[in-house]
């Protein structure tokens, strides 16, 4: 097996963290994790509800009204469609057939747009609308999708774009051609105005995101170290809604942090060896940690969870940590959900053993750090002395990042948006555990950058984001178009 650094220089050696970590950055990564949070339920809510979603009808889950609607013969579902037929899945997809796809409807209403072609498959999308200050609000998507891993198991052509009322069905109708086509009928709407905006308003749909980036977030951003100046703030993907019911959403978030991952791959020529070794590391975890991004969170959070004792001791972090250190069987486990537990550990998963191609066998490690910790601050906790005898390699280590400050305008107007609109429903900032975006690259420069998912979307319908017959509800999704729009337009072109 061999990893990458990024001048693309073979290495090999087994790395050892405590001396070699902070100077041998390796750049192969595997985004294919836990993906589950980006667009729905925290994981400790999902196997609750996903057996009444499942089993229920519909009609019931969605709007009453959904079937007195031409949703085909809607702008918007018509573009969604034709970009889910453009297959764009990591590794065998070509992202520049659909960047051109966009273009096309971008440039058709007098939008400039640029498209930076890698190779035979990657793409780089830049549109932009001048506004009167300069300083821009940037829309963020990446093209790529996830593969379709089992397509044996599709109901449907995963790039037909089809539509069978209430659902349209695709790979990346979650993971994020639903809110790319959002973002697009956001610069319409503006360039349609006819109206100069107050601010610059610019979209970037970006390459390679399912793998790591490289050659699309990241290197705009290498390639553009002014945009942290010129940038007011990015609106991504990574905001969760945590619902359901039509009238039942308990919590509506705007991820604003996260956590870092770091993989490890094991090979060894005997794939016993490493089976032992998986469940030796499997569960290990750190002992609890209050970040100072979640002390700020679960207080917010808190107020939204229905027992008592959860409320009172989500207010105070603090006494929650004190708690779990000093009684921790006291704490029951309808409190510390594994969501919020994520978020107070570092922990450690182990994949199940595969062929390696290169020969012999091997394991994926993936160690969860706290946002301000290093691998060696958690190596001896975590992983201590097990790899001894393996041959491993440690891909990259992304550096600490600041939280996003939602005390920022854009955050403000935003959960101002959703007061207004959707009053019924408690909208805040979100802390993921375990998933990771492309908004920590953008806060490496220091631009402040938010999570958020417009879809008032159901627990069963977000745990076929990597599965088979992905899909989005139609209704949830013109909703959730109108809804995006509404905040882009508050926040480039107020008053309009």
């Amino acid at each position: 097996m061999t990893a990458f650094r990024d001048d693309n220089s073979a290495w090999s050696r087994p790395l050892d963290p405590k001396k070699d970590l902070a100077n041998k950055p390796l750049v192969s990564k595997h985004k294919a994790f836990a993906r589950a949070l980006l667009y729905g339920l925290p994981i400790a809510i999902v196997i609750a509800a996903a057996l009444y979603i499942r089993n229920a009808d519909p009609s019931k889950l969605l709007a009453h009204d959904w079937k007195d609607v031409d949703y085909e013969g809607l702008e918007s579902v018509q573009l969604f469609r034709d970009y889910l037929r453009y297959d764009t899945s990591y590794p065998t997809g070509n992202e520049i057939p659909a960047a051109e796809f966009l273009a096309r409807v971008l440039e058709a209403e007098g939008i400039d747009v640029e498209i930076e072609r890698l190779g035979t498959r990657n793409a780089n999308l830049t549109a932009t609308i001048e506004g009167k200050n300069p300083k821009r609000l940037v829309l963020h998507n990446h093209i790529d999708t996830e593969p379709i891993r089992r397509p044996d198991r599709w109901r449907v052509d995963p790039f037909g774009g089809v539509i069978e009322l209430p659902f349209i069905y695709g790979r990346g109708a979650f993971d994020m051609k639903s809110i790319a086509i959002a973002q697009v009928m956001s610069m319409l709407e503006i360039k349609r105005s006819g109206k100069t905006p107050e601010r610059t308003l610019q979209m970037l749909a970006t390459s390679d995101e399912e793998r790591d980036s490289w050659l699309g977030t990241r290197r705009l951003l290498r390639l553009h170290p002014e945009w942290k100046d010129e940038i007011w703030a990015v609106l991504t993907e990574g905001g969760a809604v945590e619902a359901t019911g039509v009238d039942e959403v308990k919590y509506w978030g705007t991820e604003y942090h996260q956590k870092r991952f770091v993989d490890i791959w094991v090979c060894d020529s005997n794939p016993r060896r490493l089976k032992h070794l998986r469940r030796e590391l499997h569960t290990n975890q750190t002992d609890w940690r209050l970040e100072p991004s979640v002390a700020k969170f679960l207080p917010i959070y808190g107020p939204t969870r229905d027992r008592r004792v959860t409320r009172r001791l989500l207010a105070k972090p603090d006494r929650l940590i004190h708690r779990l250190k000093t009684h921790p069987v006291d704490v029951d486990p309808t409190v510390l959900t594994p969501y919020v537990d994520a978020m107070l550990r570092s922990l450690i998963s182990a994949f199940p053993v595969e062929p390696d191609p290169e020969g012999g066998f091997k394991t994926r490690i993936i160690v969860h750090l706290l946002p301000s910790l290093e691998l060696e601050d958690v190596w001896d906790e975590l992983v201590g002395d097990a790899l001894k005898g393996f041959t491993y390699s440690i891909e990259e280590v992304h550096p600490p990042v600041a939280a996003s400050d939602f005390n920022h305008e854009v955050f403000k107007l935003l959960d101002a948006t959703m007061a207004e609109k959707l009053p019924e429903f408690t909208h805040g900032p979100l802390f993921i555990p375990y998933s990771a975006t492309d908004a920590r690259y953008f806060r490496q420069y220091g631009i402040q950058t938010f999570g958020f998912s417009p879809f008032h979307i159901l627990s069963g319908d977000s745990m076929k984001m990597r599965g088979a017959d992905e899909r989005m509800p139609a209704p949830a999704f013109v909703k959730g178009v109108e809804l995006y729009g509404e905040i882009v337009r508050n926040l480039v072109a107020p008053g309009d």
